[in-house]
């Protein structure tokens, strides 16, 4: 009796051991793919998506002002005084909001047929051993992006000579990507600066543009 009860004891420690050693099994898993391999593929992957996202805005920006046939006085208005100086440059911000809002949906479209793409890893990489991070064949792992797009633009007046300056108005797009992991979401956070127009300003500037510079409006 003895016998078969030690026997279903050991049977059942037997049991617990091999379950708490799986538990930690995959726990140890879990730990190194947060801590190392998630790092390593976002380290890795950074580039491609910013490529991507890079491509992406551009694209779109193409496309709108394309599409729309957009010229510097469709943004800016220029009043000027009866000698010819400049009175006051003002933005348009419908047209300006309106062009935002067709870059945002078009990037969003673009962004959206991306779907999920491979990032080829060496193997020697998941060893966490920077010596054996370029070696042994490549495993892919899927990056799936989700992303949002805010806009901002930016305008900058240069001196370009007697009564002339360079207006340049710019156009940033802040794309937040959230590349997701089999066990973990990172997200990444790229500006792309693209200018819109450029226009050569015959006529006196007012200071306050000059000395002001760049200046940064939604």
């Amino acid at each position: 009796m003895k016998n078969a009860k030690n026997k279903r004891l050991s049977r059942k420690a037997k049991a617990y051991i091999c379950l708490g050693s799986v538990l930690f099994v995959l726990l140890c898993s879990f730990l190194y793919f947060q801590y190392v391999v998630s790092p390593l593929v976002v380290s890795v992957s950074y580039a491609q998506v910013d490529s991507i996202a890079t491509t992406m805005v551009s694209d779109a920006i193409y496309d709108v002002l394309q599409e729309q046939d957009y010229e510097y006085s469709d943004f800016m208005e220029i009043s000027k005084l009866d000698d010819g100086s400049i009175s006051f440059i003002s933005a348009n911000t419908i047209t300006l909001n309106n062009f935002a809002r067709l870059l945002s949906t078009k990037a969003q479209i673009y962004l959206d047929r991306v779907g999920s793409y491979p990032v080829a890893i060496p193997l020697g990489s998941f060893t966490g051993v920077t010596a054996l991070s370029g070696i042994g064949p490549k495993v892919n792992v899927s990056i799936v992006p989700v992303g949002s797009i805010i806009t901002s633009f930016r305008s900058n007046f240069v001196d370009a000579g007697i009564n002339q300056t360079i207006h340049s108005l710019y156009i940033d797009v802040n794309v937040t990507l959230s590349v997701i992991l089999p066990l973990t979401t990172k997200n990444m956070a790229f500006v792309t600066q693209v200018l819109i127009c450029e226009h050569f300003i015959n006529g006196k500037v007012p200071e306050v543009y000059l000395n002001f510079g760049n200046s940064v409006f939604e």
